[in-house]
């Protein structure tokens, strides 16, 4: 269905470009008018324009055709399209439309469009579209529902210096079906629509290409863009990050990246999560359709599963493991040991006291034990300590809900006996480069926690040298070094001597084995011993 246009030249100085102030005008194309349905009660009136002429203002006039009737201003505008409400225009008579440029002291005016507002609708591009594929055929429908005329156009993706092949078609109802398209292939398309209601209808703008391949099971185009439910192959890539509030609440998030094209767009994800210790069976089961996820935790340890899902399947979980908040120093007091309230104990236990062996200091292990408090946590932690392990170091945390929210009221490490380190640091080493004349810089590796049999109080350094006066007689030093520290400088040494350096660890029940190197510290230079 073509458009009939009539053009009238109305003097050479409508092919003319005009100089005026240094400038150069050319004239705009003949406006294009249409309303974009056949019920909306306003026009759009565009034109194509130069670069050069994207300083210039534009003026709309009509009149009607084949009349002496002066002409009739529409308005202006410095973009290159005017909106014109119905009312001021002669909608079912023939006019003739134009537009004149303006930049300086120059002008220039297109040709004209000579055409009946009435006739003219020109839809806008199909939006939402889906598809649905059948064997080798291929089902598009989008949004507008009113019978039209569509017109497809597609090729293989591999063949993209190819010729497209077209399908125009009426339609009832804003659905057509292309048929014997290649399985495994990837295509390309664009859709186009006409209304059939007018006279002198316009062809809407291509949508956008759209790109799908044709063994998707289902998919949806939002917009122009194409999200297709193929099978998700790769599981969620999770990272996490916690925000403490150092008050027992931790604010946990979760994010992850989209899957792959093609299924990125219609993916969501079924989170499960372990957020509550003091049930260690439950978990809070949620769809997420973003790929992010906020939710507040204890100082305990978080863990669960991430599942990706569309309408074709699944992917295989993602397991999510956040450790727990871990203390560096022993808990000594218990300045809020005060009474739980019952209502915190009824059905969904909302108050317990989690315990379980530190075995590195930091790993929770897959057993974890859980009491329910129903009393003081003095009380309770009297009867936890006959199921503890001598010289073994325990974490346990004290839990409640408050204002909905989980909490760590207390946190603590602790022992039911202390012992006397098992074993000396390791890698205990003095750089020659950090010896001097009168001093040494000692380094070393922490005492493993399951062999500090207790908490570090400090390291002991001791050193020993042979009188250079009497060698029979051996001078010797202890200094202490703290526990959270491993490396120590030893100073005040004499200058070309040899010392036995010692390194234990100890604990309030005492120092552990030791572990020795040698030194020798530097000579004093020759011209310093001369002055002496």
């Amino acid at each position: 269905m073509e458009t009939k246009e009539h053009w009238f030249l109305q003097g050479f100085l409508l092919l003319a470009m005009v100089i005026a102030q240094g400038a150069t005008i050319k004239c705009p194309s003949s406006p294009l008018c249409y309303k974009k349905t056949e019920s909306a009660t306003i026009y759009t009136c565009e034109w194509e324009t130069s670069e050069s002429m994207k300083n210039a203002t534009y003026e709309l006039f009509y009149s009607r055709s084949n009349s002496a009737a002066s002409r009739t201003s529409l308005g202006s505008s410095r973009k290159s399209y005017i909106c014109v409400q119905d009312n001021t225009v002669l909608n079912k008579v023939l006019v003739d439309i134009w537009v004149v440029a303006y930049m300086g002291n120059g002008s220039c005016q297109s040709l004209n469009t000579t055409v009946t507002l009435s006739e003219r609708v020109k839809y806008e591009a199909p939006q939402r579209m889906s598809m649905a594929r059948s064997s080798r055929n291929l089902t598009l429908s989008w949004d507008k529902k009113k019978d039209a005329v569509i017109e497809v156009k597609f090729r293989r993706l591999e063949e993209t210096s190819g010729t497209w092949k077209t399908l125009k078609k009426e339609v009832k109802q804003a659905m057509v079906t292309l048929e014997n398209f290649q399985n495994e292939s990837v295509y390309q398309l664009q859709v186009r629509q006409m209304s059939k209601h007018v006279k002198h209808p316009l062809w809407s703008d291509w949508t956008p290409i759209l790109t799908f391949p044709l063994n998707c099971r289902g998919c949806t185009i939002s917009g122009y863009n194409c999200h297709f439910a193929a099978e998700i192959s790769n599981p969620p890539e999770v990272n996490w990050t916690v925000e403490d509030f150092n008050n027992g609440t931790r604010l946990l998030k979760l994010t992850w990246g989209t899957p792959p094209y093609p299924v990125s767009m219609q993916v969501n994800y079924n989170l499960s999560l372990h957020i509550w210790p003091c049930l260690l069976k439950r978990k809070n089961f949620t769809i997420v359709t973003s790929t992010e996820f906020s939710v507040y935790v204890t100082y305990s340890a978080v863990s669960g599963d991430i599942i990706a899902f569309n309408k074709v399947g699944k992917s295989s979980p993602t397991h999510i493991l956040v450790p727990a908040k871990h203390l560096t120093f022993p808990c000594k007091s218990w300045p809020n040991d005060r009474l739980i309230p019952l209502k915190y104990a009824h059905g969904f236990m909302k108050s317990c006291l989690e315990w379980y062996k530190s075995t590195d200091g930091e790993t929770r292990p897959e057993k974890v034990n859980r009491s329910k408090l129903n009393g003081t946590v003095k009380k309770k932690l009297k009867h936890v300590r006959e199921k503890m392990d001598d010289y073994v170091r325990y974490y346990y945390l004290v839990h409640k809900q408050t204002d909905g929210k989980p909490q760590s009221t207390e946190t603590c490490l602790m022992y039911k006996k202390e012992g006397a380190p098992s074993k000396a640091p390791d890698h205990f080493t003095a750089p020659i480069l950090n010896v001097t004349t009168n001093s040494a810089m000692l380094h070393w590796k922490p005492i493993p926690v399951p062999d500090q049999r207790g908490f570090l109080t400090h390291y002991e350094v001791c050193y020993t040298r042979r009188s250079q006066k009497n060698e029979s007689q051996i001078e010797s030093e202890c200094l202490k070094s703290f526990a959270s520290k491993t490396e120590y400088l030893v100073q005040n040494l004499t200058p070309g001597s040899i010392y036995n350096i010692h390194l234990a660890g100890a604990t309030a029940a005492g120092s552990g084995p030791t572990t020795t190197i040698q030194i020798m510290t530097k000579p004093l230079p020759q011209s310093v011993i001369g002055r002496n």
